[in-house]
């Protein structure tokens, strides 16, 4: 061959190995360069949706803590209401049997006063005899007027008692009647205050419902909290411990431009040949 054609052969051959390894260099330094801005906006991608996820977390369990002291505040005013009327059942329960005692009492005055009215009458017809008695003796000429005095003052006098009698019937008759009405107030007040307490006991138990669910929701919001913690000492590319997202692009730079540089190494042989 000439020698010229041999000078121009590997001239060719040294252009066509450097070549391409300085393209390869260049590739290199540009995907090197990338690499770390990648990794960084990835990272920060990452580090931003778990921030925001982070807040809306905190913010679910801010929540869930004060539905948490709501519902403790709402059960324990609820259980002072049943105690309350608990404690108003027995208060009225007590004034029933009281206006019960008083009326079997009154009921008891009313038959002594009815027993004093028939004696009384009774006492009334016996005087009104022996006035009449006193009077025929007198008109027989016998001095029976001092039994006759005493006669009428005795009638008066049971009169008097009769009255008196009937006054105090009346009396009681109208305790009855109050001490009647007190025990429909009394048993309407038992019977609200029964339904309160239903109503109360229905509440307390949402609320101690609501309660659970609301310590579940924490301890929940709690465990995404610590999850996230976790996560966040890891790169968003999900690297080993211990490894940066500098290194991982030093490493990708590395291997690429080794990668290029037998690349390269393959296509002068080829061209060479």
């Amino acid at each position: 061959m000439h020698r010229k054609a041999l000078i121009a052969i590997a001239v060719g051959s040294i252009i066509g190995a450097t070549l391409p390894g300085a393209y390869a260099d260049q590739q290199s330094e540009q995907q090197a360069a990338a690499a770390p801005r990648a990794a960084t906006q990835d990272a920060g991608s990452a580090q931003s949706v778990a921030a925001a996820g982070r807040t809306d977390r905190d913010g679910d369990g801010a929540k869930d803590q004060r539905d948490i002291r709501s519902d403790e505040r709402d059960i324990r005013a609820e259980r002072t209401d049943i105690s309350r009327d608990k404690s108003d059942i027995q208060s009225d329960r007590k004034d029933i049997q009281a206006d019960h005692r008083e009326i079997q009492a009154d009921h008891r005055d009313i038959q002594a006063d009815r027993k004093d009215i028939s004696q009384d009458r009774a006492d009334i017809r016996s005087d009104q005899k022996d006035l009449r008695h006193d009077y025929a003796e007198r008109r027989e000429g016998v001095n029976e007027q001092a039994d006759i005095s005493r006669d009428k003052a005795d009638i008066r006098a049971d009169r008097k008692d009769i009255q008196a009698d009937h006054r105090d019937m009346q009396a009681e008759r109208k305790d009855i009647a109050r001490e009647r009405a007190d025990i429909h107030a009394d048993q309407h007040n038992v019977r609200v205050d029964q339904h309160d307490i239903r109503a109360d006991q229905r509440d307390v138990r949402a609320d101690q419902h609501d309660l659970r669910t609301d310590h579940q929701d924490l301890r929940a919001d709690r465990g995404s909290m610590r999850t996230d913690r976790d996560n966040h000492r890891i790169d968003a590319g999900n690297l080993k411990p211990g490894m940066t997202s500098a290194t991982l692009a030093n490493n990708a730079a590395e291997n690429s431009k080794k990668a290029q540089n037998t690349q390269s190494v393959h296509k002068a042989w080829y061209h060479f040949w």
